[in-house]
């Protein structure tokens, strides 16, 4: 198993939604998509009455992309970080909902290549003004449909 170093991983999206993806500025950390799968209880009486363990049963539920998280040195001044609708972060937040950005994160990885990509819109945004430091935000993206590993060796 090789171990491979996360710095120079790139997070780029598009918020038209097509495929002329741009690099989002100043990243820091980044989340993984942080799926979930939701639970369906089929309990019924018959587990206790037929000799069962009194134990729930379940079966798996509809999948969750979840939210891709994300870290950036905060320029309000950017066109990537700002406010207009449609170029921005936060100007994303004034968006219709009728296009979904479209996201990729590639990774860094030794051998090959790993790239999530998915449609998502920017759902959190919360920012810090430190006395020494500089200003930073955490921005959340919640994942629609179904989100794609593409792995090559």
């Amino acid at each position: 198993m090789t171990h491979s170093p996360s710095f120079g991983s790139q997070l780029k999206w598009d918020p038209a939604g097509g495929t002329a993806y741009s690099a989002v500025g100043q990243v820091r950390d980044i989340g993984f998509p942080d799926l979930s799968r939701g639970d369906i209880d089929v309990t019924d009486h018959d587990d206790g009455i037929t000799g069962g363990t009194p134990y729930r049963t379940f079966l798996p539920g509809i999948t969750d992309g979840g939210n891709l998280s994300f870290a950036i040195g905060f320029d309000p001044t950017d066109a990537d970080h700002g406010t207009a609708v449609g170029t921005g972060l936060l100007g994303s937040f004034e968006q219709d909902g009728c296009t979904l950005p479209a996201w990729e994160l590639t990774l860094h990885v030794c051998t090959g290549t790993a790239v999530w990509t998915f449609d998502g819109y920017p759902n959190s945004f919360s920012g810090a003004v430190p006395l020494e430091g500089e200003l930073t935000a955490d921005v959340g993206v919640k994942v629609s449909g179904k989100p794609t590993l593409t792995i090559t060796t």
